[in-house]
């Protein structure tokens, strides 16, 4: 019988990495930290990274690819993305062996034994932000990290899918009246910056009324949210939209510096 385990390697603001098994083969969304934490953190499931297949990267910001580096030096995994971000990534980091680069366009797919990956498109701070559905043949795996405004094309593909990674960024009121520049706020919480914890609340009503049993509260910001007020009104925003969290879903934050606990099918 095929085995589906799911989680977040790491999320957060400093490092991003999610991790998708199927019948002992994984893919990586992001690389955000290095080839030794990157193990110890795959180990602590029972997996590897020689496991590994693919990695998908959403975008090139530092806290989604800064991995790649010590990672692809001792594993020849093959880098997804669109050509935009691969580009950037080769920019930014000249060290990273392009000949691992295979292009997605946003929008297509990747196959690969039991997996078949697809992309969408994210509204975010970067050359051409993606999210990834990823489809076992048993169900769907939903991860869109980084965005600031959920569309029509983000709410069509995560739609249907039982488990999600999805961004809980920050909690407006504490990112309005922080510490950060006002520049910095506004590009927070702009159509292309991050997901608050009501924004975030608002379009998971949808994915849970549409099959989603497991969601991530993922890259949390750690100087405008905390884990307890994130899932307070993640919580709170679901039962006035109708869903009971501790019936209709399994709800968990994802950590900033360890893993999650594993979603299995």
């Amino acid at each position: 019988m095929s085995r589906i385990k799911v989680c977040t390697v790491v999320s957060g603001s400093s490092a991003n990495c999610t991790y998708v098994e199927m019948d002992g083969i994984g893919l990586l969304i992001d690389a955000g930290l290095g080839i030794r934490r990157t193990e110890a953190l795959l180990n602590s499931v029972d997996s590897s990274l020689s496991k590994v297949r693919g990695i998908f990267l959403t975008h090139e910001h530092s806290d989604h690819v800064s991995g790649l580096k010590t990672i692809t030096k001792k594993y020849r995994i093959p880098i997804l993305a669109n050509d935009k971000t691969l580009q950037e990534v080769s920019r930014l980091l000249p060290e990273v062996d392009s000949d691992l680069f295979c292009v997605l366009p946003t929008g297509g797919n990747a196959k690969g034994g039991a997996f078949q990956v697809t992309s969408f498109s994210c509204m975010h701070d970067s050359v051409d932000c993606s999210g990834y559905v990823i489809d076992t043949g048993l169900c769907r795996i939903g991860v869109a990290t980084d965005l600031g405004q959920v569309t029509d094309e983000v709410r069509n593909s995560l739609t249907g899918c039982k488990a999600i990674v999805f961004e809980a960024n920050h909690d407006a009121d504490m990112l309005r009246n922080g510490p950060y520049p006002f520049q910095l706020k506004q590009r927070i919480a702009g159509p292309c910056g991050h997901l608050s914890n009501q924004q975030s609340g608002e379009a998971l009503i949808d994915f849970v009324k549409n099959g989603a049993e497991q969601v991530y509260l993922a890259h949390l910001s750690k100087e405008n949210n905390t884990e307890s007020l994130c899932l307070c009104t993640v919580e709170n925003i679901l039962r006035r939209g109708g869903v009971d969290p501790a019936r209709d879903v399994r709800i968990q934050v994802a950590p900033r510096n360890e893993r999650s606990e594993i979603y299995c099918l």
